[in-house]
């Protein structure tokens, strides 16, 4: 998937909520106004009113950010630093993240396995058969690495190796782990996070810090998720796991 797919998805999604809200309002609401003077049926009607005009801006923007986009993918526009990637929301309600390089292309998600996958994993690893299994997907590579989380504790799994994972200290805006040698803390200063690892920033997301040229396609307050270039794939898989439990 390439970010053009995602917000044509969107535009899609939009456009028939708007349908559906316009179809309400002019059969239902409209006929009745004068019919039925109460305070809580004229309040319904503003409601759907506010909606549909609501889920139309959202129609206009993402079809507008559909055309935008499209610049990119036929001008082959690439990321300064590929270690920069921009997280852009899901449609897929199991996805705890996705992000994309500049160039619109998906790299990778964090999502959570269900169903028949999660059964047969949590039976192939031997993790019992409670909790939640989270996926690291990198697309291209595919899945690199699993986190199980239960009552139990906390299971990092990856080249058919497992890790426990401790925490270690929990405050209101940190939260630290222990990965076998190292430690591992996630910080969250205002609306940014921040992963350290030894005592050094090796993962971070920040909003507010686009490049203008890419602001164009992009929203000035898409995160960012920066990536240490000298992490490994195992370390970066880990990195990720753990910035979603914070």
């Amino acid at each position: 998937m390439n970010i053009k797919e995602h917000y044509s998805f969107m535009a899609r999604l939009y456009f028939h909520q708007s349908i559906l809200f316009t179809v309400v309002f002019t059969v239902i609401i409209l006929p009745n106004v004068k019919k039925a003077d109460f305070f809580l049926s004229n309040m319904a009607g503003l409601a759907v009113f506010l909606s549909m005009v609501y889920f139309v801006l959202r129609f206009l923007y993402f079809s507008y950010k559909g055309s935008a986009v499209s610049m990119i993918l036929s001008n082959g526009l690439m990321a300064e630093n590929n270690e920069t990637l921009l997280l852009i929301p899901s449609h897929n309600a199991n996805c705890l993240m996705e992000a994309y390089s500049s160039d619109g292309i998906r790299q990778l998600s964090i999502l959570i396995v269900k169903g028949r996958e999660r059964r047969a994993h949590l039976k192939y690893y031997e993790l019992g058969k409670r909790g939640r299994l989270v996926k690291i997907n990198e697309h291209g590579i595919g899945t690199t690495a699993y986190m199980h989380i239960d009552h139990g504790g906390i299971t990092f799994i990856t080249a058919k190796k497992k890790l426990p994972v401790i925490i270690n200290t929990r405050g209101g805006k940190s939260l630290s782990f222990i990965v076998g040698p190292d430690h591992f803390e996630v910080k969250k200063p205002y609306s940014d996070r921040v992963l350290m690892k030894n005592g050094r920033a090796v993962m971070t997301i920040k909003r507010g810090l686009m490049p203008i040229k890419w602001q164009q396609y992009f929203s000035p307050n898409t995160p960012l998720l920066k990536m240490d270039s000298g992490l490994s794939k195992h370390e970066r898989s880990l990195c990720l796991c753990l910035l979603t439990l914070f």
